[in-house]
């Protein structure tokens, strides 16, 4: 009682209290002093109360109190049935205190207070509640889950389910719009009244008090006469009799509300914040018909007690009365049958509806403050393709004043991205194609010999491990596509198995509109998690910076390390621009078709430059290097004992590899020739069972076969790598042994090896075979290691059916793009030489197609002296046993590929004009098919193009093998750490782009910020660099810097397509990302695609307790980086001379570039003081970004807490800023917004609670303008 004592004693002593329970006890109340402590036996007037037990001081029911028990984790107990000297006597034994001991005068005094202390508890009340739903829902025949048809929203926080109701619009049957089949109905339905809620003249309680009023709508279901459901809520006032709240109630069609809906307004007073614990002071009852029908409408609350107050309602319908006649324009015929139109589902269409029939209907809402008409597009949001993108809106909707007196309405809406799973998942399809093609790459090298084989297998096992992960993680989200999940709760972050996915992705759209302005705008937020590999165990690693700076020092003690990555350079450019001239190719058979010469030669320039480009990546002398390692430690099998030896077990593993489909991703590498991969080691055996091919138990890609597959096949080649290990100990130990016996007896023969002939390198471990078995538990037969000698020796050969240069069948062949482990590669002077020749033929035949007969051959290559890569230590240039190109004396013509006028025929009895061998023999009148004779030089340059590409790969991989072993175990974490860093980025990266590109009405000027210059992408970062976010910041320092490598391409939607789906194309070093608009959007002349990079800037300052402690100098310099980054896009920007942006204020003095250059220059002020959590960096870059038209992102630990104070500050400073709301009414918007806005149905779907995850401590460490209001955090699981 120290704390409420007043409160306690009224409670007790008013004569208008009604108690469970009254009578004389005797307690035993320890007291005790410095001196002395004894127990003391106090007989007294007991009152029970709920869980509270009063006891007075005396035996006087009238007499002051003396204290209270609070019966809660208690339990009353009979201990002993026969009574005491001093009466019947029960203990309260209380859960973390001691027990009290209680004594009644009969037995049956004693059992009346234990079963009324029995009951009081709030255990038992929980009990009673839950069988009296159960009685409810027993009784009305449904079950509680399906009886809240409407409302609910408190209870669960979600959508309410549509609903088929009939209304007064008369029925409909004709076809549903396109807009309407995509679409939420929350998002585009015009709603059936918004309602704002004030009281006057409510009671005051016993002490004189004003109420804390709260306000709860309450629907009674159809069909009911008594089960009411909760179906929104105001926010909480304190102590005021006349509250005039800010949140209104929004009644919509879908929801099942019509005009004949029984609506309970229940005014509460909230007496605990806390807890949320109320008392009901009254309740007004009325349909929804009388609320529709009228502006203003006051009831009297009733209340037991009497009246007790008023409410008022004001509500803004639009007026659907519009006569029905033929000459309005409003029917329509089907069928021959005049049929009346279904009622508008939108503002957009209701205002094209008043449009179209020649008459001023106006839909409008009315307040007192504003004129009677207004139109209805001016309060309701046109959310436009949202729901394409979008999923699950939740919304909530306010009613501001501004200064000038007129209204301000803002509605906001939270919704899940579409895209969540799917830009991850194909992602992840790319990578694991890049783990499949290095495998191929490894195994095509062929056995080798001594210690390479050691390191060969560890790099098996390093990519199958890759592949494994990769491959369960795709499997893990197809899953979550097919429960049709959109986001991942902040409960989930440290789930392995959905690393891959972005934390809590949400997008925040706030729209407001002021009335007396006219202007209304819209801001979108994406609010994400980390993006981070958050760790089960808590375990630091210093995040990606420091990874990589470990990575690097690593690269400088190793030489061989640069080598890896010029190779792998050297290697996706060959892919690149092998692509890029197959595609010519391509082009130019469809114009040859067409004899279309004068668009031939353009084509055909562009294919020698990039011919040119592909023919001076490599140098001789460095391929000549890796060809010389693999003849020198390659082991070589004899034709002879092919059939007759067994096989190795290193070829018998890289047998099994087939069962992986190693293939390279479509239209990326085009294989030759077209037909099924062969076996790795050509012997005659049945082929084995593709994982992408169809069987009953592999419905998709990622079945759980591929998986085994690959989980078995790496326990194989763990096995074997330990037992390569323990075979070089016992030959050291050996080794050892015998010098200490030559030491000994020098004279003495030596005895024969210890290892026996099956211990040895071509031998298999004694459990290898258990290992492979047991290692699959998929319900099909677990692959196992196949001995190829017991199998049948016949080949089956399939008939090459597929056409030329068909992209998708050529890269169904991966083996031609990849040296087999018996196959010698190919000198690159020959390669060379092969590509050049058979450019020569096709562009003379070009030539002489466009009556250019006479123009002699060209020359690709000049004599020049080989030019060094960088990081390569290229050897003395040695002779080689190769075709060399011949040297050509005379100087090298230039090729002039202009089209020129068509030669003139030549008379009959003239011979044909020939300029060079490669077109002797042609006559242009008699040739007709040009396609058949470009065809076979096409085929050759394709040939020899993959040939180089295959002694690429070699290379490639002969620079892997000799780096470390260690530096690529470091490598292989970092980039699987940097790629699920990179995944969640780019998710978010491309919902913001789809929402931007489908959720608002795009004009010419922000369409010219794209095709030019590329939209700004800000990350709003609140971590502190202490402890484990410490990690999270660098990681996303990396992450956000690798999007800037990544390339956008505007391409038109399909036409049947409901939801668009970008596509990513590319490797990992060069994404593209292919996102579908609308063909509107795209314009119509000059160049139709439109292609941008985004240029991202991440500022993070530190907000909570912990932003004290950590070091910020790195947080420092990185702000002052991206500063400089976001100075050098305004320059650009200004150059433009675009006004991307509407929220700009036209009729300001100052010009937006003014206003931008005082703003940055302010902002450097700021970052230069470097104070410790200087929000107002944060600040002034999100007024940077709006004025720039750029993407907007809120990022935390898991975007829930932090994320959710940030976005509703930033939503109050727009509509400060734009909007003129009142600086005075900052603090209650933004108190109403975190307590009942869409952040808090945020924190709901993430924990399950309507509580931010902040204690006391933590709030008041927090800056004044990010603190939660009191009643809205609490514990809660983060």
């Amino acid at each position: 009682m120290r704390f409420n004592r007043s409160e306690l004693a009224s409670l007790a002593t008013n004569t208008l209290t009604r108690f469970d329970k009254e009578g004389l006890l005797i307690l035993t109340e320890r007291q005790e002093s410095i001196f002395w402590r004894t127990d003391v036996k106090l007989e007294c007037w007991c009152k029970l109360r709920g869980n509270l037990l009063f006891y007075l001081k005396d035996k006087n029911p009238r007499s002051s109190v003396a204290g209270v028990l609070v019966l809660e984790n208690c339990r009353p107990c009979i201990h002993h049935e026969e009574p005491e000297p001093d009466g019947y006597v029960f203990d309260l034994d209380f859960k973390d205190s001691p027990s009290q001991r209680i004594v009644t005068h009969s037995a049956a005094e004693r059992l009346d207070w234990v079963r009324c202390i029995e009951a009081c508890s709030n255990h038992q009340i929980d009990l009673q509640i839950k069988q009296l739903e159960d009685q409810i829902a027993a009784a009305t025949a449904v079950k509680r889950s399906n009886s809240t048809i409407m409302g609910n929203r408190i209870d669960q926080g979600l959508p309410l389910p549509a609903t088929i109701c009939h209304d007064s619009w008369p029925a409909s049957a004709a076809i549903a719009t396109v807009e309407a089949a995509f679409e939420d109905p929350e998002l585009s339905e015009l709603p059936i009244c918004e309602t704002a809620i004030s009281c006057d003249s409510l009671p005051l309680d016993s002490f004189g008090r004003a109420p804390n009023p709260r306000v709860i709508c309450s629907v009674l279901q159809p069909g009911e006469d008594y089960l009411w459901s909760q179906h929104a809520r105001t926010e909480l006032l304190e102590r005021t009799r006349a509250p005039s709240f800010l949140c209104t109630m929004r009644f919509l069609r879908s929801a099942g509300f019509q005009a004949s809906t029984r609506l309970r307004f229940t005014v509460h007073d909230v007496r605990e914040r806390v807890s949320l614990t109320s008392l009901p002071l009254g309740h007004a009852e009325v349909a929804l018909g009388v609320i529709q029908d009228t502006t203003r409408l006051r009831l009297p609350l009733c209340s037991p007690s009497g009246e007790c107050g008023s409410i008022t309602l004001s509500s803004w319908a639009p007026e659907a009365a519009i006569e029905m006649t033929p000459a309005s324009g409003l029917d329509r015929a089907v069928n021959g049958l005049t049929q009346p139109t279904q009622p508008p589902r939108s503002s957009t269409q209701f205002f094209q509806q008043a449009t179209d029939c020649n008459v001023r209907h106006k839909g409008h809402r009315r307040t007192q403050s504003l004129p009677p008409k207004l139109g209805v597009r001016l309060f309701v949001p046109q959310q436009c393709g949202v729901g394409r993108v979008c999923a699950n809106p939740s919304q909530h909707s306010y009613r501001l004043q501004s200064s000038l007196g007129a209204d301000i309405s803002v509605l906001e809406t939270l919704l899940e991205s579409r895209l969540c799973c799917a830009v991850p998942q194909q992602l992840l399809s790319i990578w694991i194609q890049r783990e499949k093609e290095l495998l191929q790459e490894i195994s095509g090298m062929g056995e080798l010999s001594g210690e390479w084989r050691w390191r060969q297998m560890n790099l098996l096992e390093e990519h199958l491990r890759l592949l494994k992960d990769y491959s369960q993680a795709k499997q893990n989200i197809q899953q979550l596509m097919r429960d049709g999940i959109y986001y991942k709760r902040s409960s989930a972050k440290t789930d392995e198995a959905l690393e891959f996915l972005p934390v809590n992705l949400h997008v925040q759209r706030m729209w407001a509109q002021n009335d007396a302005l006219q202007r209304r705008g819209v801001l979108d937020i994406v609010t994400v998690g980390a993006f981070t590999r958050h760790d089960a165990k808590g375990r630091k690693c210093g995040g990606l910076i420091k990874l990589l700076q470990e990575s690097k020092a690593w690269k400088l003690e190793q030489s061989n390390a640069c080598k890896v990555q010029a190779a792998n350079d050297a290697v996706q450019a060959t892919k690149q621009l092998r692509k890029e001239i197959v595609e010519l190719m391509s082009q130019l058979l469809q114009l040859a078709a067409q004899r279309s010469a004068q668009d031939m030669m353009p084509l055909c320039n562009e294919m020698i430059n990039k011919t040119q480009t592909l023919l001076n990546i490599w140098e001789p002398s460095i391929v000549e290097e890796a060809v010389t390692f693999i003849e020198r430690h390659r082991i070589i099998e004899e034709p002879d004992n092919e059939l007759m030896e067994p096989m190795s077990p290193f070829r018998k593993i890289t047998q099994q590899l087939s069962a992986l489909e190693l293939k390279s991703p479509e239209l990326e590498d085009f294989a030759t020739p077209v037909v099924a991969p062969p076996d790795l080691w050509p012997r005659g055996v049945q082929p084995l069972m593709r994982s992408n091919s169809w069987h009953p138990s592999n419905t998709s890609p990622s079945s759980s076969l591929d998986i085994n597959a690959i989980d078995s096949l790496q326990n194989v080649v763990k096995c074997y790598n330990a037992h390569l290990r323990s075979l070089e100990q016992q030959q050291q130990q050996q080794q050892q042994r015998q010098r200490q016996r030559q030491q000994q007896s020098a004279a003495v023969p030596q005895p024969p090896s210890e290892l026996s002939d099956e211990a040895t390198y071509q031998s298999l471990p004694p459990n290898w075979d258990g290992v492979a078995a047991t290692s699959s538990s998929s319900s099909t037969a677990p692959l196992q290691l196949i001995d190829l000698d017991e199998l049948v020796k016949a080949v089956r050969k399939r008939p090459l059916t597929a056409s030329f240069l068909d992209t998708k069948l050529m890269s169904s062949s991966p083996s031609a793009n990849y040296y087999r482990p018996t196959e010698e590669p190919e000198p690159l002077d020959l390669t060379q030489l092969n590509i050049e020749a058979s450019v020569m033929c096709l562009v003379s035949k070009l030539k002489f197609f466009c009556g250019r007969c006479d123009s002699p051959a060209i020359r690709l290559r000049h004599p020049k002296v080989p030019l060094k890569r960088e990081g390569f230590a290229v050897a003395p240039q040695q002779a080689p046993d190769v075709i060399a190109a011949p040297m050509e004396p005379t100087q090298q013509l230039k090729l002039d590929l202009a089209p020129g006028p068509p030669a003139a025929p030549p008379p009959p009895t003239a011979p044909p004009k020939k300029g060079n061998k490669f077109t002797d023999g042609l006559d242009l009148s008699l040739t007709t098919d040009w396609v058949a004779e470009l065809r076979p030089s096409m085929r050759k340059l394709r040939h020899a193009m993959d040939r180089l590409l295959k002694t690429a790969r070699l290379m490639h991989s002969v620079q892997r093998l000799q780096q470390d072993v260690r530096c690529n175990r470091l490598q292989a974490s970092i980039m699987y750490r940097r790629d699920v860093c990179f995944s969640q980025a780019l998710t978010a990266l491309v919902s913001a782009l789809m929402l931007r590109l489908w959720g608002s009405e795009l004009d010419g000027a922000y369409m010219s910020l794209l095709r030019e210059l590329g939209p700004l992408a800000y990350f709003e970062g609140l971590l502190s660099l202490y402890g484990a976010e410490t990690d999270m910041w660098s990681d996303m320092c990396i992450a956000i810097e690798d999007l800037s490598a990544v390339s956008f391409t505007l391409v038109p939607a399909a036409q049947d397509e409901v939801q668009p789906v970008p596509r990513i194309t590319g490797s990992r070093q060069a994404l593209e990302v292919l996102l579908p608009v609308p063909e509107h959007v795209l314009p119509t002349s000059g160049r139709n695609t439109v292609s941008f990079k985004i240029t991202p800037v991440f500022f993070n300052i530190g907000i909570n307790e912990k932003a004290s402690l950590g070091h910020t100098h790195e947080q420092h310099r990185s702000n002052l980086d991206n500063f400089l980054r976001l100075s050098q896009y305004f320059s650009r920007y200004r150059k433009l001379g675009l006004n991307a942006t509407c929220a700009a204020d036209a009729d300001a003095s100052v010009s937006e570039w003014d206003a931008l250059q005082s703003l940055l220059g302010y902002m450097e002020q700021q970052l230069r003081a470097n104070a410790s959590k200087n929000v107002k960096i944060l600040h002034l870059a999100e007024d940077a970004c709006r004025l720039m038209g750029g993407l907007r992102f809120t990022s935390c630990k898991s975007a829930k807490d932090r994320t959710g104070m940030a976005v509703t500050l930033e939503q109050c400073r727009v509509l400060v800023r734009e909007f003129q709301l009142p600086a005075k009414q900052v603090p209650y918007a933004l108190s109403t917004m975190r307590s009942e806005g869409t952040r808090m149905d945020n924190v709901f779907k993430n924990i399950g609670k309507h509580k931010y995850a902040f204690n006391l401590p933590q709030v008041i460490m927090l800056p004044a303008m990010y603190r939660p209001p009191v009643g809205a955090y609490g514990k809660a699981q983060t």
